[in-house]
Parts: structure tokens; sequence; C-alpha cells
């Protein structure tokens, strides 16, 4: 009987000390696994880069904008005509006498004569017909003399303005209307041409064209030829 006793205490010492073994065994593995851990988000960096067919280089795009603009540009002007019937001749020599002249600015068929003549030991030109003159403001329509053109000769415009006038253009038309040459100074004493002469090879009925660029006043031209 006590032998029996003995059996079962040790049975009871025994489940009881198995409990926490279990409890144990539970805590470190038993039962059902924790779930994994979520896998990480893929960073921006790490996005994979376009393709050349769907993304282009800032050079690229610079290129395309240029030719897009190329494509749009408006064309260039033709070029200006040129006389069929006269031509400019340079002189470098000639220059330098109108360059040195001091008109007194009151009485400008005076001046120009005195301009002309200071040139004619240069040039070796004379005078070609009466002094021209008019009267002219900057607002004014240009105004037209004609120039009874022979063949084989060289002529040059010299033109004179009095003090109300601070700019006096002249400009040599052949008779088609293309210009053949012009003042390339803004004074009141413009020579056409500063460096040479116009020389045509038929005869021509050209025009010589007198505007204002500023200021109003009287003026007066002279031709010269050989």
């Amino acid at each position: 009987m006590a032998h029996q006793a003995r059996t079962v205490s040790l049975l009871v010492l025994a489940g009881a000390a198995l409990v926490p073994l279990a409890v144990s065994l539970g805590a470190c593995g038993g039962g059902e696994p924790p779930p994994p851990n979520p896998p990480p988000m893929p960073s921006a960096s790490a996005a994979p880069a376009p393709s050349g067919s769907a993304a282009a280089t800032p050079a690229e795009s610079a290129s395309s904008t240029a030719s897009e603009a190329a494509s749009v540009a408006p064309p260039p002007p033709p070029p200006a005509p040129t006389s069929s019937v006269a031509t400019v001749k340079t002189e470098a020599d000639w220059a330098p006498c109108h360059q040195s002249y001091k008109a007194k600015g009151k009485d400008a068929a005076r001046d120009v004569a005195a301009m002309a003549r200071g040139c004619a030991k240069t040039t070796k030109l004379k005078l070609i017909g009466k002094t021209l003159t008019g009267k002219q403001a900057d607002q004014d329509k240009p105004q037209t003399f004609p120039l009874a053109a022979k063949a084989n000769h060289c002529y040059r415009v010299y033109a004179q303005a009095t003090e109300g006038i601070k700019d006096l253009d002249v400009v040599v038309k052949d008779s088609a209307g293309i210009v053949v040459a012009q003042d390339s100074t803004d004074d009141p004493s413009p020579v056409v041409t500063e460096d040479g002469a116009v020389c045509f090879s038929k005869d021509d009925a050209a025009t010589i064209v007198m505007s204002v660029g500023m200021g109003s006043g009287s003026y007066a031209v002279q031709v010269w030829g050989d």
C-alpha cells in the first residue's frame, strides 16, 4: 500500500515538472511560426532607367529645338539687283579732298562749287551742266534730277546743304530705277561716291535722287564728269 502511494506521488511530481517544460518549449518554438517580415520597398534610385526611345538627352532636345526653329525660319531676302549699264569706279585718293572740306553753310551753291573745285586737281573731272538747287525737309518726299549719262564716261555728284539741314542724302539710279551708288556719310555735304565715281557703259537716262535725313532747308548739287 505504501509502495503504491509512493508511485502515485512520483507520477504527480513528474507531471508537474513536465508542465513548465511544455510551456517553455512552446515559447521557444512550439506552435505556429511567426509571420515573415515584409520585403523592403524599392527606392526611387533603384527604378529602372527609361529606354533610349522613351527619353531624350538635353543635347538631343536642343538639337531638335534648333531643327524645328530652322524649319520655320523665313528665307533670306533676295540679293539687290545690279545695274546692267552702270558700275562704280573706286579711287581711294579721291576721298581726302572732300573730307577736309569745310562749308560756310550760308550759300549752298557757292559752297558746293568750292567743294568740287577743291577736288578737281585730284579727280581731273570738270563741271557737267549747271548747278542744281532745291529746298526740302526731312518729312518731304525725295526730289529727283535728270542725269543724261553718256557711254564710257564717269560722273561724280557733289551736294551741299545750308545750316538747317544736318543730313543730306544722295542716290544715283539708272533708267531702270536700280540704285547704282549712294552717299556713305550722315552730313550736309555728301558726295557720290566718296572715293570714286559712277561709270556708264551705255547712254542712259539716269537720275539723281535727293532726300533729307534730318532738318530742313535748301541745297545745291553739281555733277562733274570726265
